[in-house]
C-alpha cells in the first residue's frame, strides 16, 4: 500500500484554504467591481440593466452545467484519500467529464440559438448582444470547475485560486478593452455591452486553459503509483457514479433554484414597476441594483463563501473516518469565524453604503448614487445570513446530506420571489423591494440548515460565538462609522471620506473582538497553522 502521507502533498487546515480562496476571491470581485464601474460609467445604469438580465440568465446556465461539481469531486477525492482507495480518483474525474464537459456544451449551443428570445423574455431585447456574448463561457467553465474539485479534493486551493484571479483579471482588461473599442467605433450602448460580456468569455477560456495545463504538469503525488495500480481495489464505475451525482445533483439543484431566483428577480422587477413607472426608469433602477448595489455587496461576500469551500474536503475526510471530535472542532471554528466575517461585513458595509457607491460610481446621476445608496444600505445586512447560509449548506454537502440543503433553499426561494413579487409592486416600496426580500428569505434558509445539521450530526452551534458576541461588535462598528460620519458633517459627501470610515469601523470592529474574548492571538496561530 502506498504511503497515504504521498498523496496528501498540501494538507493544510481549512481556514488556511479558506484564507487562500479569500484572497483571491476578493481580487476576482474587486476586478469585477473595476470591471463594472467604468463601464457603467461609459454605457449609464440603464445599459447596465442589459448587463444585470443577460448575467442573471448565464449565471442560471452556470449552475445547470457546473454547480456541484467542484463539491462533488472534492468530496469524493477527500473520501477515497481518506479510505486509500486511489484508483476511484481517476475514473471519477473521467465520469465528471463525461456527463459534465458534454451538458455544458449543449447549453452553450442552445444559449446562444435562444439569445434573443431569452432577452425578449427578460423584456431587455437590448441585451441580446450581452447573451450571445457571454454563452460560450458556459462550456469553458464547466471544464474549469472539473479540475478545481480535483485539486480541491486534495485541499490544494492554489490552483482554484489563481484561476480565479486569472479569470477575473482577464474579464477586465479584455471586457472594458472590447466595450472601449466599439464605444469609440459609435456602437450602440447595448453592443458596447455586448463587448464587454466578450470579454467575460475570453477571460474563461483562458482559466480553462491554465487548468488543464496545471492538471497536465501536476506532480507525482497526485499521480497513481505501480502499488497502487497492483493492490488498491478500485470502487465499481456504477457505483461510483452513483455517490457522485447523489452529492452533486442535490448541489446543481440548489444552485440552480438560487439563479432562478435571481433571474426571476430581475424580470419580475421590472415588470412590477412597468405598472407605475416607464420602462427606462425601471432599468434604471434595477440598473442600480444589479450593478451598483449587488456588486459592492458581492465584495466581501467571497470571503464568507470560501470558508465552505474549504471545509468541504476536510470535513468530508473526517466523517469518512468517523472523527467527531474532528468534525466538532471544526465546525466550531467554522462557523465563528464565518459569523465574524459576515456580521462585520454587514454592518460595516451598510454603514458606509453612501460613501462606498459615492467612491465607485461617482460619474453616475445624484438620483442613480442615491438609489444606489438606498439599496446596498438595505442588502448589506443580507450578508449574515447569506454567509452563514452557505458554510452550512457546506457542512451538509460534506456529510452527504446534500439534499437537505436543497429544501431550504427551495423553501427560502419561494418565500423571496413572492415577496420580491408583492413588495416590488407597492410603488410606495418599489426597487426596495428586491433587497428587502434577500433580507427575509434567507435567515429562514439559515434557519433550516442549523435544524438539519443538528439533526444529522447532533451539533449545536455555539450562540454566544456565532451570533451575541459577533452582534455585540458589529454594532460598536456600526455605531462608530456612523459618529464619524456625523463629525465630517458635509465633509462626509466627499468621496474621500468613505476611508476613515472604513479605518475608524475596521479598527473598532478588531478591537471589540479582543476585548469580548470572541478570539485570542494564540487561537488564530492555532487555527492558521499547518495540520
Amino acid at each position: 500500500m502506498a504511503n497515504p502521507t504521498e498523496k496528501q502533498p498540501l494538507r493544510r487546515g481549512f481556514m488556511l484554504g479558506a484564507l487562500i480562496l479569500s484572497l483571491s476571491g476578493f481580487l476576482s470581485k474587486l476586478c469585477g467591481a473595476i470591471f463594472k464601474i467604468p463601464l457603467t460609467n461609459l454605457v449609464g445604469a440603464t445599459a447596465m440593466g442589459y448587463f444585470g438580465s443577460a448575467y442573471s440568465i448565464y449565471n442560471f446556465l452556470l449552475a445547470l452545467a457546473t454547480a456541484g461539481i467542484p463539491t462533488g469531486i472534492s468530496t469524493m477525492i477527500a473520501r477515497s484519500i481518506a479510505k486509500r482507495k486511489y484508483k476511484d480518483i481517476s475514473a471519477l474525474l473521467k465520469i465528471a467529464a463525461s456527463i459534465f464537459v458534454v451538458f455544458g456544451g449543449i447549453l452553450t449551443v442552445l444559449g446562444m440559438v435562444f439569445a434573443r428570445p431569452l432577452a425578449v423574455m427578460m423584456n431587455s431585447e437590448d441585451a441580446y448582444w450581452c447573451m450571445l456574448a457571454i454563452m460560450p463561457a458556459v462550456f469553458f467553465i464547466t471544464v474549469v470547475a472539473i479540475f478545481r474539485g480535483f485539486f480541491q479534493g486534495h485541499n490544494n486551493m492554489v490552483p482554484t485560486a489563481v484561476s480565479n484571479v486569472i479569470e477575473a483579471s482577464l474579464k477586465l482588461v479584455a471586457g472594458y478593452g472590447f466595450a472601449l473599442i466599439l464605444h469609440m467605433q459609435g456602437c450602440s450602448p447595448s453592443q458596447v455591452v455586448g463587448g464587454a460580456m466578450a470579454g467575460v468569455t475570453f477571460g474563461t477560456v483562458i482559466s480553462a486553459l491554465f487548468m488543464l495545463v496545471r492538471y497536465l504538469t501536476r506532480g507525482v503525488s497526485y499521480r497513481l503509483t505501480v502499488e497502487d495500480c497492483l493492490h488498491d481495489e478500485s470502487t465499481p464505475r456504477k457505483e461510483l457514479t452513483k455517490d457522485f451525482l447523489a452529492i452533486t445533483f442535490p448541489v446543481m439543484i440548489s444552485s440552480v433554484t438560487a439563479n432562478l431566483m435571481s433571474a426571476l428577480d430581475s424580470f419580475f422587477v421590472v415588470n412590477r414597476m412597468e405598472l407605475y413607472m416607464s420602462n427606462d426608469a425601471a432599468n434604471l433602477r434595477w440598473g442600480c441594483y444589479s450593478s451598483m448595489a449587488l456588486t459592492l455587496f458581492n465584495l466581501p461576500s467571497f470571503f464568507i463563501i470560501s470558508i465552505g469551500t474549504s471545509l468541504v474536503p476536510s470535513i468530508s475526510m473526517a466523517y469518512a473516518r468517523k472523527d467527531n471530535l474532528t468534525i466538532k472542532n471544526t465546525l466550531d471554528s467554522a462557523l465563528k469565524y464565518s459569523s465574524i466575517l459576515a456580521f462585520g461585513f454587514g454592518f460595516g458595509l451598510s454603514s458606509v453604503a453612501e460613501g462606498a457607491v459615492r467612491l465607485f460610481y461617482g460619474g453616475q446621476s445624484q438620483t442613480a448614487i442615491a438609489i444606489g445608496s438606498q439599496l446596498l444600505e438595505i442588502v448589506s445586512f443580507a450578508l449574515i445570513c447569506v454567509g452563514l447560509t452557505n458554510v452550512t449548506a457546506s457542512i451538509l454537502q460534506s456529510v452527504g446530506k446534500a439534499h437537505m440543503s436543497v429544501i431550504s433553499v427551495a423553501v427560502g426561494s419561494v418565500i423571496k420571489t413572492l415577496c420580491t413579487f408583492f413588495l416590488v409592486s407597492v410603488e410606495e416600496i418599489n426597487i426596495n423591494g428586491a433587497p428587502l426580500s434577500t433580507n427575509i428569505a434567507y435567515p429562514i434558509m439559515l434557519l433550516m440548515n442549523l435544524y438539519f445539521i443538528r439533526k444529522y450530526l447532533g451539533y449545536t452551534p455555539r450562540i454566544l460565538d456565532i451570533l451575541a458576541k459577533p452582534l455585540i461588535c458589529a454594532a460598536g462598528c456600526f455605531a462608530a462609522v456612523k459618529g464619524v460620519t456625523r463629525l465630517l458633517g458635509d465633509l462626509a459627501t466627499a468621496r474621500w471620506a468613505v476611508f476613515p470610515e472604513i479605518m475608524v469601523g475596521i479598527v473598532v470592529y478588531i478591537a471589540l473582538i479582543f476585548a469580548v474574548k470572541l478570539v485570542t492571538i494564540c487561537e488564530i496561530r492555532k487555527t492558521f497553522r499547518k495540520s
